[in-house]
């Protein structure tokens, strides 16, 4: 079975068409940096499916902050591991709807996410909240499980798609922090936010330690160190679930 089968998307959503580069060339105000990146990194962008109330019954959602009319699946096959969070923001700014957007490198796959609210200055472009994204992941991944289309909710396209989102921070905290507990979305989100501070600042400890020269902040800042890192170890930094 392959990856796509198990999101369990009914066949009336697919749409397999291939978007060419030269729509992002036109229309999505790419520097010479940019268009590089598509040129060398990317083999082809497929619209995969589109998930609208024609096609399933689920409603479109709108308040005074975003309006969510429908939710689409994209696959990007790419010839490099490259600039993918610069092309992931690219093509969620020039496709303005919410999106399951799928990088493909041989046999491995990525999943990136992101909420879309309205621009206040500019009512012609989306603003994109957080991104949440996996590593690689190989056809046999559990992610795929998760991010079946029945295990969601059906409420709206905001609940759906926030459901994505949640499955893949959900999926992030138990495989790269092999965190056990159940969590919610948003606690994983906190505890991936916390690791990710924590390496951060283990990170400029390690530089800082490189050019200290007195003999006893070496000392202070390796007790840092291992300090931050046992708290890693033993599943901190803690949040209440």
């Amino acid at each position: 079975m392959s990856l796509y089968q198990k999101l369990q998307i009914p066949a009336a959503c697919e749409v397999d068409k291939t978007i060419y580069k030269k729509m992002f060339y036109d229309n999505a105000d790419l520097s010479k940096t940019d268009k590089a990146l598509f040129s060398d990194v990317i083999d082809k962008v497929t619209w995969l499916y589109c998930l609208k109330t024609e096609c399933i019954n689920i409603q479109p959602y709108r308040d005074e902050v975003r309006e969510y009319q429908e939710l689409e699946v994209l696959e990007v096959a790419l010839t490099a591991e490259k600039g993918l969070r610069r092309i992931a923001k690219i093509i969620m700014r020039a496709i303005p709807y919410p999106m399951l957007l799928i990088f493909r490198l041989e046999e491995r796959a990525q999943v990136w996410a992101a909420h879309q609210r309205f621009n206040l200055s500019d009512s012609e472009k989306v603003t994109l909240d957080e991104f949440v994204s996996t590593d690689w992941q190989a056809a046999d991944s559990p992610l795929w499980d998760a991010l079946a289309l029945p295990k969601m909710r059906f409420t709206n396209f905001y609940a759906l798609y926030s459901d994505w989102v949640d499955a893949i921070s959900i999926h992030n905290a138990h495989f790269i922090m092999h965190h056990c507990e159940e969590l919610t979305g948003e606690q994983a989100r906190q505890l991936l936010a916390k690791q990710q501070a924590t390496e951060a600042k283990i990170a400029a400890l390690r530089a800082e330690l490189k050019k200290e020269t007195q003999f006893n902040r070496k000392v202070e800042i390796n007790m840092e160190i291992k300090r931050l890192e046992r708290g890693y170890t033993d599943g901190d930094p803690k949040v209440d679930i």
